[in-house]
């Protein structure tokens, strides 16, 4: 009961830091104004976004279901992945960073893959996504210079220059020193029990994951479809520049850079990236010259209906799953009789 309390508490904390960066972004807005430039977009526009965002998420799908199969353990099928990943982002709107969790438990559920093995797997493909960030991240830099560079250093880094956070920054990891070592010590004085071979075990599980990609014949592939997937996110945010009077003259450099302020926010520890997304986008955007009130109505729209998408689809797939796993089992039951 204490853990679950604890867990809620923290999820309680980090919706609310999200409604305080939404406040900061809508802070000294003019709400009307915001309202009306909603009310005049091209929502034509935002839905070929949103077909786009789409599409990255199925190709995510399919470059997954590509991992699974090379741990040796059947192949889902691409509906499987595909709910799977869509009930995954669901999940991440309520606890941040569950989602990943969660559609490891979706494919354990439906084609009986260890999910140690298939978190080794998220693992992997969050770091080739980072990798992937990173690239963009060094390719709009290299683009526009002096721009991001002086907006990146202002409203990230330089916090961790000031001597408050290097001070942070060391007893963090002082913490985490001290915490590793407290495990490594339980861990050593239980080794007699098993406790030391089930870790073990563990840690091979999610090396055998993480290193799938090893394993892969098609490993050409693999990386266009990684290529793939941030492209269609790249498409998806120039579009919906084109729903908006005032962003419809941006162009694909700028939609480069967006993706860049988007991305970053949504790595923030918070639901969906609420407040976070719409402080650093609106935020990033006035660096074009557009106004924080415009801007802040772009990534409304952007955020908005990408995140509703999201919540029919996934709870779609949810309800799709509680349905269809009763039935497999007496299915199940019934070929072994």
């Amino acid at each position: 009961m204490k853990q679950v309390i604890a867990k809620s508490f923290k999820y309680l904390i980090l919706l609310l830091i999200g409604l305080v960066l939404l406040y900061f972004a809508f802070k000294e807005q003019d709400l009307n104004l915001l309202f009306e430039d909603l009310r005049r977009a091209e929502y034509v526009w935002v839905f070929a976004s949103v077909l786009f965002a789409y599409l990255a998420h199925l190709v995510r799908a399919y470059r997954w279901r590509m991992m699974i199969s090379s741990l040796g353990h059947g192949t889902p099928s691409l509906t499987n992945t595909f709910s799977a990943v869509l009930i995954g982002y669901l999940a991440n709107l309520a606890f941040p960073r569950m989602g990943e969790v969660s559609r490891c438990g979706v494919i354990n559920k439906t084609d009986q893959i260890p999910i140690v093995k298939l978190i080794g797997t998220v693992v992997a493909e969050r770091l080739i996504d980072l990798l992937m960030l990173g690239f963009i991240i060094f390719l709009a830099i290299a683009i526009q210079f002096g721009l991001l560079s002086d907006f990146l250093y202002n409203n990230l880094l330089i916090k961790l220059t000031r001597s408050e956070g290097y001070f942070t920054l060391l007893v963090f990891a002082s913490c985490m020193l001290i915490l590793m070592l407290v495990l490594f010590y339980i861990f050593k004085k239980r080794e007699k029990l098993g406790i030391w071979y089930k870790i073990h075990k563990f840690y091979l599980d999610i090396k055998s994951g993480i290193f799938s990609i090893k394993a892969m014949g098609n490993k050409a592939g693999f990386i266009a479809y990684s290529i793939l997937i941030w492209l269609m996110y790249g498409i998806s945010v120039y579009l919906c520049f084109f729903a908006l009077k005032a962003t419809a003259e941006l162009g694909p450099v700028v939609a480069l850079s967006t993706l860049v302020f988007s991305s970053l926010a949504m790595i923030a520890p918070v639901q969906g990236g609420i407040g976070a997304f719409h402080w650093m986008v609106s935020e990033g955007l006035t660096i074009y010259g557009i106004e924080r009130s415009e801007g802040l109505a772009f990534a409304l729209l952007l955020h908005s209906f990408q995140t509703l998408i999201i919540l029919f689809t996934g709870s779609i797939s949810l309800i799709l799953l509680f349905i269809n796993s009763p039935k497999k089992i007496r299915n199940e039951e019934a070929g072994t009789n």
